[in-house]
């Protein structure tokens, strides 16, 4: 027999089971979001992962650091390799050095004429192509035009051998005066102490610095993306 706080334990009974549901309920909605919370966070932080990783590849692949097979090749190409690999062998000269300075000068551009009027692939002030063409060891035609792309790399090359043979194949300051001029770069090589002691530092221009540091990173680059390049264009 039911005593008279029956129905009242009973309710106060129903209440709690009824509590309990709505905790485990609300218990059961909180692991869900929980989850999905970290699931969200998973992602997201896989998602940031990954953009860095290929933010991080395009500024190694983009400066030259990393080397990507095909990708580099056509991120940072050559152009004119047959008229490069034959003034190069004409006049004993590396043709990723050639081609290092043409794309430096010009950025392959036949038709490029700079502020100061220099002309062509490799960037030859007229006065100078006329002199180069009286060099003794001027391979080329009587009148190169400078617009020419096979004119250009021909007194470019030329210019160039006779530079680095005339600062006993030092290469850094023929870039120089290649950029300067003979008699600029003369005095700065003599402060230096001479053609072996020249260095980055020794540049007075910060044109011909910056011209010599870009000439030297597209001839370290130039070989580890296009190895053998000019072999097959019987190049050296």
């Amino acid at each position: 027999m039911l005593g008279p706080c029956s129905g009242i334990v009973s309710e106060h009974a129903g209440a709690g089971v009824e509590s309990w549901s709505r905790r485990a309920r609300t218990g059961s909605v909180g692991v869900r979001l929980s989850r999905a919370r970290r699931r969200g966070l998973v992602r997201l932080v896989v998602l940031v992962v990954v953009i860095v990783g290929v933010v991080v590849a395009a500024v190694l692949i983009g400066t030259g650091r990393t080397v990507a097979p095909i990708l580099s090749e056509q991120i940072y190409p050559i152009h004119f390799r047959e008229g490069i690999a034959r003034v190069a062998e004409r006049y004993d000269l590396d043709p990723y050095l050639v081609a290092a300075v043409a794309n430096t000068e010009s950025g392959y551009d036949p038709d490029a004429v700079s502020s100061a009027g220099a002309v062509g692939l490799m960037q030859l002030m007229p006065a100078t192509a006329d002199w180069v063409i009286g060099l003794p060891t001027w391979q080329g035609g009587d009148s190169p035009v400078l617009t020419d792309p096979d004119d250009s790399l021909e007194l470019g090359a030329c210019y160039l051998s006779y530079l680095i043979g005339t600062l006993r194949g030092a290469i850094r300051p023929a870039l120089a005066a290649y950029n300067a001029g003979q008699g600029v770069v003369g005095g700065w090589v003599a402060a230096a102490g001479g053609e072996d002691s020249f260095d980055l530092d020794d540049i007075v221009y910060p044109e011909t610095r910056q011209f010599v540091e870009r000439v030297e990173h597209w001839w370290e680059l130039y070989p580890r993306i296009h190895p053998g390049a000019f072999a097959e264009e019987g190049g050296a």
